[in-house]
């Protein structure tokens, strides 16, 4: 009876499939999340280039920008949310970088109660970040992030313990016209 059985390879597709079809429909499931994630990644892309163009002649207001990029959006998840946060700077070189300490005092390095910084973004203190929040003025650089988020599309994410919404984010620069005078910066001492 055993050597019958051995013999026997009727059914044999059956149960490999049941083997490989599990693994098969979350790696399935997981190119097509793969792919809508890339694909709303792109199109956050493409609409904070078309904001930013937008910006730069002059007129539009923070929340016009993320107004504008939350209903393309939409257009393909009817659930996302993008928030668009603009930094401006004086030039490019400045873009996320810290004041400038022009008096150093005690440790050597770092700024600390005694020193003196040129204040970028004229606040009053000192910043890691001397961006100023908004879309600055004249010839300022605007540097752009936004977050957009919306609900996962395929159920393998809580299959796998993840989350049920999915971030992604995009980055534009732009140099605003020259429509304005920019704001000079001052030497702040504390």
């Amino acid at each position: 009876m055993t050597r019958r059985l051995l013999r026997d390879t009727r059914g044999v597709s059956a149960v490999e499939f049941a083997i490989i079809a599990m693994p098969m429909l979350i790696a399935f499931l997981g190119v097509i999340d793969l792919g809508m994630r890339q694909y709303m990644s792109s199109l956050l892309q493409d609409s904070m280039d078309q904001a930013a163009r937008q910006v730069t002649v002059g007129g539009v207001t923070p929340a016009a920008i993320t107004t504008f990029v939350n209903d393309r959006m939409r257009m393909v998840l009817p659930g996302s949310n993008t928030v668009v946060t603009p930094q401006s700077y004086s030039n490019f070189s400045k873009v996320g970088k810290p004041e400038p300490i022009t008096t150093d005092t005690a440790p050597i390095g770092s700024y600390n109660t005694g020193d003196c910084f040129t204040d970028l973004n004229r606040n009053g203190r000192w910043d890691a970040n001397g961006g100023a929040g908004g879309h600055g003025t004249g010839d300022d650089v605007v540097y752009y992030t936004a977050v957009a988020r919306y609900p996962a599309i395929m159920p393998m994410r809580a299959l796998l313990g993840w989350s049920d919404t999915t971030e992604v984010s995009a980055t534009m620069m732009m140099r605003n016209q020259p429509y304005a005078a920019q704001a000079q910066p001052v030497t702040v001492c504390t």
